[in-house]
């Protein structure tokens, strides 16, 4: 019979010796931490930042605590990126140091991709699973009836834990434990996820964290402390536009094929590589900070490209090479072996090479510490990527690093709506629960607002586009109160692997709309009674389309004229909610009044400020560290002073924005207790104030079945769109915006007590 190697599964020799890389403290810290809880069973959390060594981690402690014990680990990720690092990381930490009582172990490496094996071959004697949930869950039977139930322990790691929260997590949690209960080893079921983001989800899906991991945080460390400890280097974030323009059009099946399989269309890709202009301005840029960037990796779009910018970079006298997965010399044939790459990865490591550019290596595994800046010269669509390729520039000084790392993005200017990872979000939100402390949580809604806004700035400094209507608007009002923030798990269809990739969302809401959204996301349980979505995660198209036209014709019937109402915010919300059973976080601007930018133009404008003093107000205000301006426009003082222009051009000509008045009278106005304001004018000024009372209200009227009294019929729903806030005493007569004061009532009583009030009078 004839048989064939495979790479799958296998056996693991015992190398003899120590293991090479030394812990760090936090990492020993953390192993304390888990040892002291295992003593029972337990399902909590292993919190450690973005380059923290979160995986190594978790690989010491499991092999020297269960493979070492002869027990066994079933390792869950939600990508094979992910599966294939977990299975480098404990193929590269097999050592008699970490493994003294055993001289081999059996491993398994499961997912949908081609590569890798399905859950048909699970033997009882696998030692440890590495594999995907949607695989598992898939074959759910093959792993209970030929492993879980021979086991009287097991060790169930999850990476990436802060998408456990989704249903097919939880179904294949629940599957392995009711199994082992079922087998008599209820106590024998042991669970640590592992994540850098335990916590940026809302309260509501806090509390079904904690449901799924009830021993909670066993050890944190923060991302701060690394930074200070000199492990992590501190990152510098820099985007450099390029002015580029890809002119091609792209269909509906290029933008997906893009975001799902993160390949560019080989002609635009060509394209952008023999850009002459766009080489120039990369090769330039380097050499303008060439003190303080080097040494410098590239990570550039393919060969071509970064042949390219090597002789570029060489013909400016700049000591280059490049390193490629494979390729041929056109004139032999011959194939660039990896011994050559790796001679070239160790002159550039000994300082030999200033500037190492590279397609498709170096995003994981290779040691670099000496990295000062990376350039990321090609767009990604893949959220792993971009971390591994900020990551090869976070090596601290401790770490034999550096104490700050440079991370600059070159942007096009794509026509097309495509996903691309912004690298400085992708690092902001990956370690928001780390660098809380150290940033105002304002600041960060400001700075997750300003990059959804600074399309729309964007817009406005392009002539070719009518936004006349936009620019007449008051600037407050296009300034959002908040932000709906969360992450989806998509599936790309066409990927032969068939794996979810995770997505984060932004929705933002503005005065016009807040109301609308805040009665959808309240309603999101009542509206999903429509369809029988039962143990699923993902939506089909008609359920998607059944529930987005109910939502759009009960919530947004005038869609049409909502600042910044987009039909794809509502399905992602709806994708969301089918994931998750959880609202999505709401982050409010609470400081948001403090952006008015018509204020500024009016103190211009009324003090009748020339040229040189109308720019040192201008500098003084947008470098003020207590203000949200640089924020607010993503660093871009251009577009600021654009908008201000704008403010300033509405008071002195008013006539083209439809404005009456140009010139105001000096107003001071009186202090009043927040309770003699009605509750839109606490939204105005106080959005958080505003939800701790909205929410207070609903409450007092919400029995626990989750149905909302009318105070005056007593009419019953679970909908809150179908209600309405209302003054008892009302406000016209003396009555406050107070708890004890506020009823709720259904839309009609509203209506009629209004009316029957207006007669009074």
């Amino acid at each position: 019979m004839k048989t064939a190697q495979v790479h799958y599964s296998g056996r693991l020799n015992v190398e003899r010796g120590e293991h090479p890389k030394e812990l760090y403290a936090h990492q020993n810290e953390a192993i304390k931490a888990l040892n002291q809880i295992n003593q029972a069973p337990f399902e909590g959390l292993l919190v450690l930042p973005t380059g923290g060594s979160k995986t190594l981690t978790a690989v010491h402690w499991l092999l020297r605590n269960f493979i070492n014990n002869k027990k066994k680990v079933l390792w869950i990720a939600h990508r094979h990126e992910l599966l294939d690092q977990a299975l480098e990381t404990v193929s590269l930490s097999t050592y008699s140091s970490l493994l003294s009582n055993v001289s081999e172990f059996k491993y398994r490496i499961i997912s949908g991709h081609p590569k890798h094996g399905r859950p048909v071959h699970i033997e009882p004697s696998d030692d440890i699973i590495i594999a995907s949930k949607d695989s598992l869950n898939g074959g759910l039977d093959h792993l209970l009836n030929n492993w879980v139930r021979y086991l009287p322990e097991v060790l169930l790691v999850i990476d990436e834990a802060h998408h456990a929260t989704a249903k097919t997590y939880r179904k294949l949690i629940n599957a392995v434990k009711d199994e082992m209960k079922r087998q008599g080893h209820e106590n024998g079921f042991k669970m640590l996820g592992l994540t850098a983001t335990p916590f940026r989800t809302d309260e509501s899906e806090k509390g079904l964290l904690k449901l799924i991991f009830p021993s909670d945080i066993i050890f944190s460390e923060h991302l701060r402390n690394l930074i200070n400890k000199g492990i992590l280097a501190e990152p510098v974030f820099e985007n450099l536009e390029t002015k580029i323009a890809i002119k091609k059009k792209l269909t509906a099946r290029d933008i997906k094929n893009i975001e799902d399989f993160d390949k560019l269309p080989k002609d635009i890709a060509e394209e952008i590589a023999k850009s002459y202009e766009r080489n120039g301005i990369i090769v330039s840029h380097y050499i303008k900070n060439r003190e303080k960037y080097k040494p410098l990796l590239i990570f550039a779009i393919d060969i071509i490209h970064a042949i390219a910018l090597n002789k570029l970079f060489k013909d400016k006298g700049i000591n280059s090479d490049f390193i490629v997965s494979s390729l041929k010399d056109v004139n032999t044939g011959a194939t660039v072996s990896a011994k050559e790459n790796s001679e070239k990865i160790k002159k550039f490591r000994n300082g030999e090479l200033e500037v190492l550019i590279n397609v498709e290596m170096l995003t994981e595994g290779t040691d670099l510490p000496n990295v000062q800046t990376v350039f990321l010269t090609r767009p990604t669509a893949s959220t792993t990527l971009m971390t591994q390729m900020i990551g090869r520039a976070l090596r601290g000084q401790r770490a034999g690093g550096t104490e700050k790392a440079y991370v600059v993005s070159f942007i096009d200017d794509w026509e097309d709506k495509i996903n691309w990872v912004n690298p400085e979000k992708l690092h902001f939100e990956d370690n928001a629960e780390f660098i809380e402390k150290d940033i105002p949580s304002n600041n960060r809604t400001a700075k997750l607002i300003s990059i959804e806004m600074i399309e729309e700035f964007a817009r406005i400094m392009d002539d070719s586009i009518d936004t006349t209507g936009l620019e007449a608007l008051e600037f407050l009002k296009r300034v959002p109160i908040g932000i709906y923030r969360f992450c989806i798990l998509e599936v790309a269809k066409e990927s032969e692997a068939f794996e979810p990739i995770p997505r984060n969302y932004e929705v933002l809401l503005y005065d016009d709309t807040e109301e609308a959204y805040d009665n959808f996301v309240n309603d999101l349980e009542i509206i999903f009674k429509g369809i029988d979505l039962k143990d699923r995660e993902i939506l089909t198209e008609k359920e998607l389309e059944y529930l987005f036209q109910t939502t759009k014709q009960i919530y947004f019937p005038n869609c049409q004229t909502l600042l910044g109402y987009r039909d794809e915010d509502v399905e992602n919300i709806l994708h969301f909610y089918a994931q998750k059973q959880a609202k999505p976080e709401f982050l409010a601007f609470s400081e948001r009044r403090k952006c008015d930018l018509s204020i500024v133009a009016r103190h211009i404008y009324d003090n009748d400020l020339g040229v040189k003093a109308k720019s040192d107000y201008i500098d003084s205000l947008w470098n003020d560290q207590k203000s949200f301006w640089q924020v607010l426009f993503s660093y871009n003082q251009l577009y600021f002073i654009k908008q201000l222009d704008i403010e300033i051009n509405k008071i002195a000509y008013p006539g083209i924005y439809g404005n009456v008045s140009a010139s105001i009278p000096t107003v001071i106005p009186d202090t009043v207790p927040i309770e003699k304001l009605t509750l839109y004018e606490i939204k105005e000024r106080d959005i958080l104030e505003y939800i701790k009372i909205k929410k207070a209200v609903f409450a007092k009227y919400t029995d626990i079945r989750g149905f909302i009294t009318c105070a005056i019929t007593r009419f019953k729903s679970q909908m809150r769109r179908d209600f309405q806030i209302d003054h008892i005493t009302p406000m016209s007569q003396g009555g406050l915006t107070v708890l004890s004061n506020l009823q709720v009532l259904s839309r009609k009583a509203h209506q009629d007590k209004t009316r029957i009030e207006n007669t009074k009078q």
